[in-house]
């Protein structure tokens, strides 16, 4: 039986994209943990992005619909337009009514079938092509992190006196991930201040040098993306990535959290990593963009 169309309202207010994708975040934190820690980075610095986005789908038209949201989309350019949560067939439409207009989405990235499914009618509409950028695997950690075998140092949190290093990783580790500047390192990379404050980014540290980092996403409907996680060349082939992680995670998971993260499927050093640990493979996620 064919889905009932949405209606779809938009805002660039991250305020009240909060409050619509609250009660789907609270059912769904999982698919909307982008959505939802992206949005609550914009309320706290409005500036991080230049023109947010975000749609969300209602059922309408229905005798005795509610209202409630069904879909959730976002876009912050220059980034993707991410698929949070809807079916191929809304992402379908959504996609079209874009199409249509002279929106710019750039691209699609989120769930493999739903983002292809948006970016097909995507490119049915308005011409052109749709070129897979990246292809991700979404794991979770359903049990404790471990390390099986020794890993020389110890983990800390990073101190406001660290901040320089963080952020320098942090452009580091965005040039690696996005090297044709087609994504992140495109933007005003944001200052990892609020999550040093937060005590959420984790140092491996070993003979008084940090050599690896990672950090966690404010949580979410009790979820939180392991992500960030950078060791310098020279410091690599040592297990610190391994360890950092793995420490992340754990206190993570004793502050009662769920650990999420995503990794290049195209990186199997980074997939085996985190398998080892303890994560499994949930999804598949895939960026793509318009041409």
């Amino acid at each position: 039986m064919p889905q009932r169309p949405l209606v779809f309202t938009a805002t660039s207010d991250p305020r009240e994209a909060k409050a619509w994708f609250t009660p789907l975040i609270e059912r769904e934190p999982l698919a909307l943990s982008v959505i939802a820690s992206v949005s609550d980075s914009l309320v706290a610095d409005p500036g991080r992005f230049a023109d947010p986005r975000w749609w969300a789908g209602r059922e309408g038209g229905a005798p005795g619909a509610d209202g409630a949201v069904v879909a959730a989309f976002m876009h912050t350019p220059p980034n993707a337009l991410h698929v949070g949560w809807a079916t191929p067939e809304q992402a379908r439409q959504l996609a079209g009514q874009l199409a249509q207009e002279t929106y710019e989405a750039g691209g699609v990235g989120g769930d493999k079938h739903t983002a292809a499914a948006f970016a097909q009618e995507w490119v049915a509409t308005r011409g052109g092509q749709a070129v897979t950028r990246m292809e991700l695997g979404v794991f979770d950690l359903p049990a404790a992190a471990e390390i099986r075998f020794e890993v020389p140092g110890h983990a800390r949190p990073a101190q406001a006196g660290d901040l320089d290093l963080v952020d320098g990783w942090m452009r580091s580790f965005r040039d690696e991930v996005e090297p044709d500047g087609a994504g992140p390192t495109t933007r005003r990379g944001p200052s990892l201040a609020p999550a040093v404050d937060d005590g959420r980014v984790l140092l491996w540290q070993t003979n008084g040098c940090a050599v690896s980092m990672a950090y966690a996403s404010p949580p979410n409907g009790g979820v939180v993306r392991i992500q960030g996680v950078w060791t310098p060349l020279e410091h690599r082939r040592h297990g610190y990535a391994s360890a950092v992680v793995a420490s992340l995670s754990q206190s993570q998971a004793a502050a009662g959290h769920r650990c999420l993260l995503y990794t290049d499927l195209a990186n199997p050093t980074s997939n085996a990593i985190y398998q080892a640990i303890g994560y499994r493979r949930i999804g598949d996620h895939v960026t793509i963009d318009f041409t």
